[in-house]
This record gives structure tokens, sequence and C-alpha cells, in this order.
């Protein structure tokens, strides 16, 4: 089945009036990716602000991009064509992939991203991964990107090979109704398919995908680190945002990052700060990242240390925006 024949769901698009973000003038191609057709994958709900904003970035730039879905989605983005998921995978797919004994929907989409991938001949992109620029030269047949310490991540992916793609739906399918580690069906079976191909596969640098690793995408939230990574964005094509680690901040995404912030321009540049409710003050964003990070490197003071340095700091900023 073609990306043409796609079976559209009915979504509701809500007006924006004031909050409309949309740019009438959209950015003209200076450099194509390998295809110019991009599917992601939401099981249904509300998109978040940011999540919204990173899918109407690559409408912004001239791409198109299907959402695959179960149920209906509230706030598609103007331009953002609205499929069926169960024309990829069966929904009762999405609870045979277990992480600490639970469904993990996480797992699920590595499958999911691999059978799309094959049946619709789209690139896969995540959610969190925003598109900065469509005027960086990419000349390889392929999006796989490698992170700076070496992995491939599949936030971003197209293989045109049906050969690579099964061994990835294979590996991926024989790991269905077990207890999976962090990264088994995606990053893991990645690497084991670049060693298989080594000829063939030729993954991009870090930079032009995911310019900015893990381990530093609190900076982009933080004005002092702007031109830092301006700097580093300068030649990307994306950048991701790293979902997992945002939500484990306990960043909501329906707020937009500091005024001065590299990420705060980027969404003011594409004008997608309307979507957002409110603007993080720097004082609090700088005690969320700075709470985060005694947390990742806090095991030895204990956990009540931990909870007696960072509670505080949550409740100030939940009370600043939920007073009573």
């Amino acid at each position: 089945m073609s990306s043409a024949q796609l079976k559209a769901i009915p979504v509701a698009h809500p007006s924006f009036q004031d909050r409309d973000f949309r740019n009438q003038n959209l950015q003209p191609y200076y450099a194509r990716l390998p295809t110019t057709e991009f599917g992601t994958f939401w099981y249904g709900g509300r998109l978040s602000a940011l999540e919204h904003a990173c899918a109407a970035s690559f409408v912004f730039r001239g791409y198109t991009l299907t959402l695959f879905s179960y149920q209906p989605v509230e706030n598609v983005p103007d331009g953002v064509t609205v499929a069926n998921a169960a024309d990829v995978l069966p929904e009762e797919m999405t609870r045979r992939f277990l992480h600490n004994g639970r469904p993990a929907l996480g797992h699920f989409s590595d499958l999911f991203r691999y059978v799309m991938i094959r049946q619709y001949g789209m690139a896969w992109v995540d959610l969190d991964v925003l598109m900065l620029s469509n005027r960086i030269a990419y000349t390889l047949p392929d999006i796989v990107a490698r992170e700076e310490q070496g992995g491939i991540n599949g936030a971003i992916l197209y293989l045109r090979d049906a050969a690579m793609l099964q061994s990835l739906i294979a590996g991926a399918e024989a790991m269905a109704d077990r207890n999976l580690r962090w990264g088994e069906t995606g990053p893991l079976l990645l690497g084991k398919l670049a060693k298989a191909y080594p000829e063939t596969l030729r993954p991009a640098a870090a930079h032009i995908f995911y310019p900015i690793e893990h381990y530093d995408i609190q900076k982009v939230l933080l004005p002092e680190w702007r031109d830092a990574c301006a700097a580093k964005c300068g030649q990307a094509i994306t950048l991701h945002l790293f979902n997992n680690i945002l939500t484990g901040m306990g960043y909501w995404k329906d707020m937009a990052p500091p005024e001065g912030s590299f990420l705060y321009e980027a969404l003011a540049a594409d004008g997608a700060l309307g979507l957002f409710r409110d603007i993080y003050p720097v004082t609090v964003m700088r005690n969320m990242v700075r709470n985060y990070q005694f947390g990742l490197n806090g095991a030895a003071l204990g956990i009540r240390s931990i909870v007696r340095q960072a509670f505080p700091s949550v409740l100030r900023t939940y009370r600043h925006y939920y007073p009573r």
C-alpha cells in the first residue's frame, strides 16, 4: 500500500485563533532528504504543545507528515495527515512488548516504525524531534544516524533496503512477550544491523540529526547555553529533545522554555510559541535542571536527601502555575 492509499480517520482540528502559529509562507527546499514523506505514531488523545510544535516543524519546511494513531487525536497540526495505526500493526501488539513487566509503547513503536517504513516507504520520526533546517546538504541514500557516543538512535530513520527492514522486523517480533531491556528493539537492534551490513549501511554523522547529546539536552532550555547550542546545531537538520529526559526533569510540555534559550528561539522562529500556555521563568528552569542533575548524581546520598533537596523546588513550581 502506498502513502497515497492511507485511510484517514476523522479528527477534530481546533482553531487556534490568536494562538495560530502557522506561517503561510512555507520555507522553500534547499536540500532534500532521501524522502519527503515522514510518519510517526501517537496512540491517541491530546498532543502537548511541544509535540505539536515538533510535528509542525516538518510541515513548515515542506515535508509531509502522517500521524498514525489508534484513537482520535484532539489537536493535530494543520497539514498533518492522520491515519489508522491498525493499518500498520493490530492494536493488541501494543501490549506484547514489556519493560519491567508492563507493556511499553517505546518498544512497540520500534517494531511499528520498521513495518511502517517497509509498508509505506516513509521515513520515521519521533514526536520529540524538531526540524531545524532544510538548508543542510544531505547526500546519503538512507537516514540512519549515530549519536556522538557511537550508538545508532532510531528517532529519525529511513532505510531503502528490504532485506535490512525485514531483519529489523524479524528481530523485533522475536522479542514480543518478553521482559526487555532498554533499547533491545531499537538502538541495540540497529547496532547489530550496522555490524551485519558494514558495506552498505552508512550512518550519518551525529551533528546532522543529533547535534546535542542526551547528557547535554538540558542546555537547550537555559539562556546561558544559547550560543553553545547554536554553534552545535549550526549544521544540523534536526534536534532530538529526548522526551524521557524532559519527563524525568518534570518538564511540563505545554510550557515554553525560558526566553533567550536556544529552544525558545527555535520555537519562535517557527512561530510556534502561541501553542504554549506560558513560558518557564529562567530561575525555575535552572532549579529543575539542577535538581534533575542532583538526582542523577545523588545515588550515594540516599533517597531521603534527594527528596529533601528536590521537593521544595517542585512544590514551588507547581504553586506558581497552579495557585489555589
